[in-house]
């Protein structure tokens, strides 16, 4: 409870601080490379706070000179800062945009590039992919995408929608499948977490049509990973 309480306390005072840095930064970081960088401290803040024992392997897969589409698998509410305190890369992600008008923190969330998403909208929910694609080509930035939409439970995949793909293959990126692991002690913070980065995958010789074959082809990789892990963890 005390651990919790700490985390909660690190997680408001460091948003706060680093909300105005990005907002800041931002308006002159065009590429938004130092913003990614800043946001990068933000992450590792929160992790140090966070109790969580963690490892990542096959961060030698991904090029520092490279942007990448990360496309991962989805099971805490760390995930996000999990990634962005490890994956050394500026990264944006799609979000909801009723974030976006949370003083000072959804302020920072438009200067960093982050993409905001009209849900009940599916036409504005469109034009959010090329707003993306414009941002991955113009920036520094990559973008990461949980397909199945949600937090899922410890060892099994949901449905993955076909949105993330669709922007993979229009923006002719790589693909890099990110699998997060966590033990099944718990539901809170403080569990163990293996992280698994996949070498890229190229989308140069796929069309929309043939998303579904990318989508089977990244989910595979992923679900591997997640049964193969927890099958050495029991």
């Amino acid at each position: 409870m005390i651990k919790d309480l700490w985390l909660f306390i690190n997680i408001g005072i460091s948003t706060f601080i680093f909300s105005i840095l990005v907002i800041i930064i931002g308006l002159f970081d065009k590429s938004k490379k130092y913003t990614g960088f800043t946001i990068q401290l933000w992450s590792k803040w929160i992790l140090s706070a966070s109790f969580i024992d963690y490892k990542i392997k096959g961060l030698k897969n991904i090029d520092d000179e490279e942007n990448y589409i990360f496309i991962s698998n989805h099971q805490s509410a760390m995930d996000v800062v999990l990634t962005f305190a490890l994956i050394p890369k500026p990264i944006s992600f799609f979000t909801k945009k009723e974030l976006f008008y949370v003083p000072l923190f959804g302020w920072a969330m438009k200067m960093a590039g982050m993409v905001e998403v009209d849900r009940k909208n599916k036409e504005k929910s469109k034009l959010c992919v090329d707003a993306a694609i414009s941002k991955y080509n113009k920036t520094n930035l990559s973008f990461l995408v949980y397909p199945e939409g949600t937090r899922t439970s410890y060892e099994k995949l949901n449905e993955f929608k076909k949105g993330g793909f669709i922007f993979s293959i229009k923006a002719k990126s790589k693909i890099v499948p990110l699998t997060l692991v966590y033990t099944n002690k718990n539901s809170n913070f403080r569990r163990n977490v293996t992280i698994i980065v996949d070498k890229p995958i190229s989308t140069l010789n796929y069309k929309v049509e043939q998303k579904d074959k990318l989508i089977v082809k990244v989910k595979d990789i992923i679900n591997s990973n997640l049964k193969n892990t927890i099958k050495k963890q029991t």
